[in-house]
């Protein structure tokens, strides 16, 4: 295998994969999956898949683990509103990770890292998976490095916006692309788009500590005039979207590293 930058599985020969599942204390793989879904109309429709690609592979690159093909889409009826975006539904995401799973484990890999560039919204379909191929695999060890979670406090450190804004292609998303793949921004295009609730408990925040009700949202969630984002990408920074990728991928990072210490025995 390669030591200089990320090592795609899908470069590799079987004898290459042998090698490493041979060499590794801990043998470790990184699934990223991503969405291709609208995202107004300054960003395309693969934001979350470019995220949840560069991430891992960025991940791969410091750590030598080797990262899966990305899987483009997800759980993304909320947005079939809009023209090209690609849903799977739920059972489908499962089914999809599980099959992956089971592949991977059944190879020797021993602990699976699923990075979601889909914030949020492919948790569900993630957790369903990974409890579905546990319960078979009591060896195997499963996480989750969401692009959110893993860094919330980057998150709130970095915002200029209100914290009710949203974060579906509005002051983050549009950072991260600003700084990595700008040719695909539209600057021309940004628009602040905030959308208030009916109660105090439904909230746009995904990294807030407050009091919230949780509810889906659905193809009919758009309203009339709806651009498609939540939050404001006139916030946004090319500064603010390598400053939050660096934390991102920092944390992402020392996980993996600690997970491999932990069950390599090390870390007790």
């Amino acid at each position: 295998m390669s030591e200089d930058g990320p090592v795609r599985l899908m470069e590799l020969g079987w004898q290459d994969v042998e090698a490493y599942l041979d060499d590794a204390a801990t043998p470790t793989a990184l699934v990223p999956i991503g969405s291709t879904e609208q995202h107004g109309p300054h960003l395309p429709l693969g934001v979350d898949t470019y995220e949840a690609e560069d991430v891992a592979e960025a991940v791969s690159d410091r750590t030598g683990v080797p990262v899966a093909p990305t899987i483009p889409y997800g759980d993304a009826d909320h947005h079939l509103a809009f023209p090209g975006t690609i849903s799977l539904s739920t059972d489908t995401v499962v089914s999809v990770l599980v099959d992956v799973y089971e592949s991977l484990l059944g190879h020797g890999f021993e602990n699976v890292i699923t990075v979601n560039g889909h914030r949020i919204a492919n948790l569900p379909a993630i957790r369903t998976a990974m409890s579905a191929v546990a319960g078979d695999h009591e060896d195997a060890s499963f996480a989750t490095v969401d692009l959110v979670r893993v860094a919330a406090e980057a998150h709130r450190e970095l915002r200029d916006g209100d914290p009710d804004d949203g974060m579906h292609a509005g002051e983050f998303e549009t950072s991260f692309m600003l700084a990595r793949h700008p040719d695909l921004v539209d600057p021309d295009s940004f628009v602040e788009e905030t959308h208030s609730g009916f109660s105090r408990f439904r909230t746009n925040d995904l990294v807030g500590t407050g009091d919230a009700v949780v509810s889906p949202s659905t193809r009919h969630s758009p309203e009339d005039g709806d651009l498609g984002h939540v939050g404001d990408p006139t916030l946004a920074t090319e500064a603010k979207g390598e400053a939050l990728r660096e934390r991102i991928v920092t944390n992402a990072v020392a996980f993996v590293e600690e997970l491999q210490a932990h069950r390599a025995g090390d870390g007790d």
